[in-house]
């Protein structure tokens, strides 16, 4: 691991879930040389997280799949920014990681310079988000509401995104008519700098669709542009 200078960051209270204690300990000495409260627990602590807690770092991964579901479960009442630690380089665990409500995912062992960043990134955009109090975004009888990242269709239904799944249906909002390339996706979704894994974008693409119930033969909403990326225009219904 490297060791850089403390990172500039508003303090806050982490949730530190890391099942290697060499790794956990220093991370949590490098948090709270940060200028950040450490709570070091295990994947129970998932389930009822601290309400001062402003950030969760957590290595998901355990044989009973508690992580995966201890972070579906954690998405479901809370929008605190998660940080996945993820060991190897399975796309698949990190496309599982997003869909279970982490923010953003950082490899094992953790580069503190990267975490600097990632961290940083997070706790910003959860203080804009507070700050702006945004209101719902319209679409054909859809809106998404960034407040609870909850979608919102013709009736009253509604079902809650993923992060990954909001920020990739705001960027739609936000540009719609245009064609956004798969690595312009991957970074609006996910966080400028992690790397971009095309199928990773077809997967929460797919994910969204069927939220959406818009059938890529016939879409109504999202536009598959052949060799490029995907193109959102809700005038195709």
């Amino acid at each position: 691991m490297l060791s850089p200078e403390p990172a500039d960051l508003a303090p806050t209270v982490v949730l530190l879930i890391d099942p290697d204690p060499a790794s956990a300990r220093l991370l949590a000495a490098t948090l709270a040389r940060w200028g950040h409260r450490v709570s070091v627990g295990d994947l129970d602590g998932l389930a009822r997280p601290d309400k001062r807690v402003g950030l969760v770092l957590v290595d998901p991964v355990d044989p009973r799949g508690r992580g995966w579901a201890g972070l579906r479960g954690l998405r479901a009442r809370s929008r605190v920014p998660v940080l996945a630690m993820l060991g190897g380089d399975d796309s698949f665990d990190r496309v599982l990681a997003l869909e279970s409500g982490a923010d953003a995912v950082i490899g094992k062992p953790v580069q503190l310079r990267e975490l600097r960043v990632r961290m940083q990134g997070l706790l910003l955009r959860q203080a804009e988000q507070v700050d702006a109090g945004a209101g719902a975004l319209s679409f054909g009888r859809w809106r998404l509401d960034p407040a609870t990242r909850r979608l919102v269709g013709p009736g009253g239904f509604s079902t809650p995104l993923s992060p990954a799944e909001f920020r990739l249906l705001r960027a739609f909002l936000e540009r719609p008519q245009s064609v956004l390339r798969r690595d312009e996706l991957m970074d609006l979704a996910r966080g400028a700098g992690i790397e971009v894994l095309e199928r990773s974008v077809d997967l929460l693409i797919s994910r969204l669709r069927g939220k959406l119930n818009d059938d890529a033969r016939n879409p109504s909403f999202i536009r598959t542009v052949r060799g490029v990326g995907y193109l959102f225009d809700d005038s195709l219904r």
